[in-house]
């Protein structure tokens, strides 16, 4: 068994979905089964940059149920892990094309110039990490992390 570790989803239609000022995943996300440490009782996650250290936190929500990790038990998030209302002050229609941005690198047609905010030449990844307490506004990637072997 490997040790926890951040997830990377591709930042395309294929990692997220997004619908308003909601954004969900696109499937099943599968970390690595605890065979040892302390494990712990994941209440939130995380979408960062960074596959590993402090890297900057993104957006954070809850998960519910909880996951009580432990020996043998493997943590998973599922479609219904929704990033929520995180941009409260844009309209529907703003938050969902940055939210297409930033999640599926689709431009943002209009804004600008006539080319928009493009999205990048190589979308990469945004690497999910669980937390045994929310992170909060100031936090970053391990705030508050799950750590296990």
């Amino acid at each position: 068994m490997a040790a926890y570790a951040r997830q990377a989803v591709a930042r395309s239609s294929s990692g997220f979905t997004v619908s308003g000022n909601n954004v969900t995943l696109t499937s099943l996300v599968v970390f690595p089964a605890m065979a040892g440490g302390a494990g712990g009782t994941v209440t939130h996650f995380g979408v960062g940059r960074d596959s590993s250290g402090t890297g900057e936190l993104f957006f954070f929500g809850t998960v519910s149920p909880n996951i009580a990790v432990a020996a043998g038990i493997t943590p998973k998030l599922d479609t219904g892990t929704a990033i929520s209302n995180a941009a409260d002050a844009l309209t529907n229609t703003a938050a969902t094309d940055l939210f297409k941005l930033l999640f599926n690198n689709t431009t943002w047609a209009n804004v600008g110039d006539v080319t928009g905010l493009v999205g990048s030449t190589s979308a990469g990844s945004f690497y999910l990490s669980l937390h045994t307490a929310s992170p909060g506004e100031s936090g970053n990637q391990t705030t508050n992390e799950i750590s296990y072997t």
